[in-house]
């Protein structure tokens, strides 16, 4: 019997052809195999950036030069205090950035530009998301004669203390703000001796 007869396949193929089938079909078995095993790899790293995504937009936002706020109750060795009769800072020496907690479009511009007519020096007005008043003031441990400065601008803010240094203030404007003092009325203010905070020194 001749050699091409022996190896010829019942269906017309010969034996090396249904070899090469056969490794053609568990090559691409393995390939696929391969991909599968790939593309489960990523799509579970991408559903782990993902969480990781969600879990970080959850978090508070902080505002612009705002940390968490600290009683002068609680801890009042942690605010410098001021000299009995000590006066506002002026204007010139103190730095005031506003932030609109309100719907009004322009308002943290407007009074930006209110505060520098006065003789502040001034940041960036932009918005915030913790205006908890009709205006917070937020100064620093060593910043309350500079935050009794805006104050008397806005005689009816509430104060509150963060890590921040030196003169630097934040006004954050609530949906009551009604506006600034009358100017010649805050700088009357800016001649008389601040409230000594609780917990330091009256004389």
């Amino acid at each position: 019997m001749s050699t091409s007869h022996r190896d010829a396949h019942p269906y017309g193929r010969s034996a090396d052809d249904v070899r090469r089938r056969d490794q053609r079909i568990r090559r691409t078995r393995r390939m696929r195999a391969t991909q599968l095993a790939i593309f489960s790899v990523l799509a579970l790293f991408l559903i782990g950036i993902g969480a990781y995504a969600v879990s970080e937009f959850r978090e508070p936002v902080a505002e612009p030069g705002e940390i968490v706020p600290k009683s002068f109750g609680e801890n009042p060795a942690e605010l410098t205090c001021p000299e009995p009769g000590a006066v506002p800072l002026p204007p010139a020496e103190v730095t005031v950035t506003v932030l609109n907690g309100t719907s009004r479009g322009g308002l943290a511009g407007e009074v930006t530009g209110q505060f520098s007519e006065r003789g502040f020096m001034v940041g960036d007005a932009g918005n915030t998301r913790n205006a908890t008043a009709a205006a917070t003031i937020v100064h620093g441990p060593s910043g309350y004669l500079a935050a009794q400065s805006v104050h008397v601008h806005v005689p009816g803010a509430t104060l509150r203390m963060d890590e921040r240094e030196g003169a630097e203030v934040s006004l954050l404007l609530g949906d009551e703000f009604s506006g600034l003092e009358k100017e010649a009325t805050a700088a009357a203010g800016l001649e008389k001796a601040v409230e000594i905070p609780e917990g330091c020194p009256t004389g």
